[in-house]
């Protein structure tokens, strides 16, 4: 009876301990709860020789998905990309006021997200959209990178745009990023598929999470509704929506 008894009590301890390990590695391996988009910041950036104004479309859009939103303002003309990175840098310590934010930019605000990689960003930063980003040296820039009215609306960065140079030394982003690219464009200047601005296949950057192509030109991309919805679904999985419509008509 006595060897019954220790038997029982060593089955009972060895159940104690299956138990406690089985309890163990569901906390471990339970899912990290979602992040509130009230809870996350989206800080957009707009595009060359254009204002705030030109995303508030888009702001507004994401503000009703839940997101606090931040509308960086910034003007080339006498003013280089590293100083435009800088000040985005400062902007996000003084107004940034959630654990997590993220990026969205259009055109050339892409480009100074990623010469902003050149120092280390505030902690926080989780995910970049690029709408339309010239990842590679502009061929509309260069054309005109010598034309009076050019030079003198889009400054320093414009021709920095133009620079293989500069490209050689900016950075790709170190999170995850997306690059939705457009392709309804203008066959004057370009053989190629284009948005009118900058081509298809500039658009896209060694190390990008995902690759979109919407049917909108450079200059209104930002104000669809599908490339919002887009950059929604990047900012909460990661990843573009592949299998959603192709929308022909391009809103204003």
């Amino acid at each position: 009876m006595k060897r019954m008894g220790n038997r029982f009590r060593r089955l009972a301890l060895c159940s104690l301990a299956c138990a406690s390990l089985l309890a163990a590695c569901d906390k471990q391996e339970a899912p990290a709860p979602e992040a509130k988009p009230e809870e996350e910041t989206v800080v957009l950036l707009h595009g060359l020789g254009r204002t705030r104004a030109s995303i508030l479309v888009l702001q507004q859009r994401l503000k009703s998905a839940g997101y606090q939103t931040l509308n960086f303002p910034y003007g080339t003309i006498n003013t280089s990309i590293d100083e435009m990175s800088e000040a985005l840098h400062l902007y996000i310590r003084e107004n940034v006021k959630t654990p997590r934010y993220h990026f969205i930019g259009h055109s050339l605000g892409n480009i100074i997200v990623r010469n902003g990689f050149k120092s280390e960003y505030p902690p926080g930063l989780g995910r970049i959209v690029m709408l339309a980003p010239p990842n590679q040296p502009s061929e509309l820039a260069r054309t005109l990178k010598n034309f009076g009215p050019f030079k003198w609306r889009a400054g320093d960065s414009g021709q920095q745009l133009a620079s293989e140079d500069f490209y050689k030394d900016l950075p790709a982003p170190s999170v995850e990023f997306g690059v939705i690219a457009g392709d309804k464009g203008q066959s004057l200047t370009f053989d190629v598929p284009n948005d009118g601005v900058i081509t298809v296949e500039s658009t896209k950057l060694d190390g990008m999470k995902d690759w979109l192509l919407l049917h909108h030109s450079h200059t209104f991309i930002m104000n669809s509704k599908d490339t919002a919805q887009q950059c929604l679904r990047f900012l909460r999985e990661g990843s573009f929506d592949h299998a959603a419509p192709r929308q022909e008509a391009e809103p204003q």
